[in-house]
């Protein structure tokens, strides 16, 4: 059905020649779908640093087809995760719609949130200090200062280890801090969130607000589809 809103998270593309061929034939198959609109729920690479130094061709070719959907009428929303670094400014920014850390979506009489979810644990000190010493200003000026030669031996470096890393989430699942965050939500006027990050498809009611975890894209290329007339939604493959 053409229209529809389509939400992914955790593509978990390699920085490769190459590793960028999988998402795009997906999303050449996705156009053919006439969508309203697609949302990227965070960490589309094994990390990305939005800095030129940093860009290979597997990114460009990514951004390169987000730029070419975009631009023939198909809304593209980039939502910050927690592999994402400094995206304002960069070719991500140049290429799609919308760039935020939250992003939110009408359908019919639903109002959906769209977060990444890793901060959903507001308890979790160590990996606030973390996020926000790695995304400060400060370290944004310190990565425009690593010449190019230099910048892509750590990618070439990054790239090597975790290509023997397997993305699944080891940890437990912390379905209980998910569906306070979700009653809290609900209490805001929202009826359905929707987390990226942790890598399990899961439904969990939260009072009058439903969490949605969305599965990682990398395991099967499965998304979610909303039709923004009736809220309706559903897993769908694509």
């Amino acid at each position: 059905m053409s229209g529809q809103i389509y939400i992914i998270g955790d593509s978990h593309i390699g920085l490769a020649d190459g590793d960028e061929a999988r998402i795009v034939a997906w999303l050449d198959r996705l156009a053919v779908l006439r969508p309203k609109a697609l949302f990227l729920n965070g960490d589309v690479f094994h990390y990305f640093i939005g800095h030129r130094n940093f860009v290979t061709t597997s990114v460009e070719k990514f951004f390169a087809k987000l730029n070419e959907l975009r631009n023939a009428g198909i809304e593209i929303h980039y939502v910050e995760g927690n592999r994402d670094f400094f995206l304002e400014g960069s070719v991500a920014e140049r290429s799609v719609s919308t760039l935020s850390i939250r992003r939110d979506i009408v359908a019919g009489s639903r109002r959906i949130l769209v977060i990444h979810g890793d901060m959903i644990n507001d308890r979790d000190w160590m990996y606030r200090f973390w996020r926000r010493f790695s995304k400060n200003p400060i370290m944004r000026f310190a990565v425009k200062l690593i010449p190019k030669g230099i910048a892509k031996k750590i990618v070439d470096e990054m790239e090597a280890k975790l290509a023997r890393t397997n993305f699944k989430h080891r940890y437990r699942i912390p379905t209980e801090i998910m569906e306070a965050y979700g009653r809290r939500c609900a209490s805001e006027g929202y009826d359905i969130v929707v987390l990226g990050h942790f890598h399990k498809k899961l439904e969990i009611p939260a009072g009058d607000a439903l969490v949605c975890v969305l599965p990682a894209w990398f395991d099967g290329g499965e998304a979610m589809a909303v039709d923004p007339e009736t809220g309706e939604w559903g897993w769908v493959s694509v």
